[in-house]
């Protein structure tokens, strides 16, 4: 019974359109964060192997090692979701503004004491400290489809899942949704042994998902600076989880068995709360005076997750025989679990143009295939064991890249980049399912004080299923998402 709660919990609530349990797709949203960072970075994007940024204290700590005066820097946001959805044929469109604080770090600054006659460029030269507060996950979207289905209704999947999970109708758990369907006459039961939907085809659906919250971290970073040629450093991150999701299924058609029109709504909620730990270790290394090479390894970050999941269907009737409505109470679920995400290793170079700027590339691997789940309680061991299965049979490895660079005229500073974060599904084409970024950004410098501004586009592809039929003629929603996100980061150094 535990499984039949998900499985019809992933049918609604997947965000990825991959139809295994809930858990996983969530698992793999939660795996998908990137290092929070300023303007200049958001710009840039390639930042492993440059440092010299407050960006450094969330990605490569290591970078914080060229600091040779203590800084700080604030940077809110801008975000503007928009969603394209292609659904039985229509097109509608959804969009969601927001404003966030994306980054704030400090550094601070401690130069080593030589002794007198010492050569001062040699040994270690500067072990330097950083705190930041990174935004590293957007949650935020309002996507909405609806349009006519010819073949088939929600209470094909109602029927099914009743047929799978139960037998006669007096077995029919009270306060599951098999039960509040079969309540309010959208499915019925045969003299074989089935139960079949009495809803008629050519029936009209909507669907409205709204998403809230953010993955967030705090980083405790040291780096080190040996003879201006290589820099180490690590760091400790604190995350959190804050995510929340509603959703309103809503069809309107024919009741065959009732000789009636109705009218259904099926709406779930979803909170989900975590906290978690990680680390990360980098270098940056510098062969010639115009080169740096970088490396990092950020562990996985170690969550426990709350999660609290409620569904409700209500159905009205009119017209015809029957003037009736059927509410029911909805139905909470609450499931505590511990979830590990993979590994993360990122390498990089930059190429500097003595005072004139330079050009950076990143590259990251990520299997996500390595995504595991454990119990937090001792309880619910088939839930984790359906739940690492699907990670198996439905994620892969991916690769991202990154490409930016930075040209300086006297004070002002023009920046650009490009990255793609690879596609995390087996069995999905890669060029459909990537993430697109691309960046533009300006800088001001002038004494101890900067602004920078950034313009990011990122856009991706997601598939949505209201349900699931064994057939596998369910619908299907193709989403064009795309976020455009503005950054202004304004900074001192002391």
């Amino acid at each position: 019974m535990k499984f039949r709660i998900l499985f019809s919990m992933a049918v609604i609530v997947a965000a990825s359109g991959d139809l295994h349990a809930q858990y996983s797709a969530d698992a793999l949203r939660f795996s998908q964060f990137q290092p929070g960072s300023t303007a200049r970075f958001k710009a840039i994007g390639a930042q492993t192997g440059i440092g010299g940024d407050l960006s450094s204290v969330g990605s490569n700590p290591a970078g914080i090692g060229l600091f040779t005066r203590s800084e700080f820097s604030i940077t809110p946001e801008f975000n503007g979701y928009q969603a394209e959805a292609q659904y039985l044929g229509q097109q509608t469109n959804g969009k969601k503004d927001q404003l966030n604080l994306a980054h704030a770090a400090v550094v601070w600054n401690s130069t080593v004491s030589k002794p007198a006659g010492s050569k001062l460029d040699q040994g270690w030269l500067s072990f330097n400290f950083g705190l930041a507060y990174n935004r590293t996950n957007a949650f935020g979207n309002n996507i909405n489809y609806s349009g006519t289905n010819s073949q088939n209704s929600i209470a094909d999947y109602f029927s099914e899942l009743a047929t799978d999970n139960y037998g006669a109708p007096n077995t029919l758990t009270t306060g599951t949704i098999e039960r509040m369907a079969y309540d309010n006459y959208l499915i019925g039961y045969d003299t074989r042994g089935y139960y079949f939907p009495e809803t008629d085809v050519n029936n009209k659906q909507s669907k409205s998902d709204v998403r809230t919250g953010s993955q967030t971290e705090f980083d405790f970073a040291f780096g080190a600076n040996y003879s201006n040629q290589f820099y180490i450093g690590a760091s400790i991150g604190l995350a959190s989880i804050n995510y929340n999701s509603y959703a309103d299924y809503k069809e309107n058609g024919f009741n065959v068995t009732e000789n009636n029109n109705y009218e259904l709504s099926y709406r779930q909620d979803q909170t989900t709360r975590g906290s978690g730990v990680n680390a990360k270790l980098g270098a940056i290394f510098r062969p010639v005076a115009n080169v740096r090479l970088g490396a990092t390894v950020e562990t996985p970050t170690w969550f426990t997750i709350d999660d609290s999941y409620s569904e409700v269907l209500d159905t009205k009737y009119g017209k015809n025989k029957l003037d009736s409505s059927f509410l029911n109470d909805s139905q909470t679920y609450d499931f505590t679990y511990k979830l590990r995400t993979p590994l993360k290793l990122s390498g990089g170079i930059g190429y500097f143009f003595n005072d004139e700027g330079f050009i950076s590339a990143d590259v990251d691997y990520v299997d996500y295939s390595k995504i595991n789940f454990s119990t937090a309680d001792n309880a619910n061991a088939d839930v984790i064991k359906d739940n690492n299965r699907s990670v198996m049979n439905n994620f892969k490895s991916a690769v991202n890249y990154r490409l930016g660079g930075e040209y300086k005229i006297d004070h002002l500073m023009l920046r650009a980049g490009y990255g793609v974060q690879g596609n995390p599904y087996k069995n999905k084409d890669n060029n459909d399912f990537k993430t697109s970024t691309y960046s533009g950004g300006l800088g001001y410098r002038i004494n101890n004080y900067y602004v920078d501004l950034t313009y990011q586009n990122v856009a991706y592809q997601t598939d949505m299923k209201p349900y699931l039929l064994n057939s596998a003629k369910e619908p299907t929603a193709s989403v064009q998402n795309t976020r455009n996100n503005v950054f202004l980061t304004i900074g001192s150094r002391f």
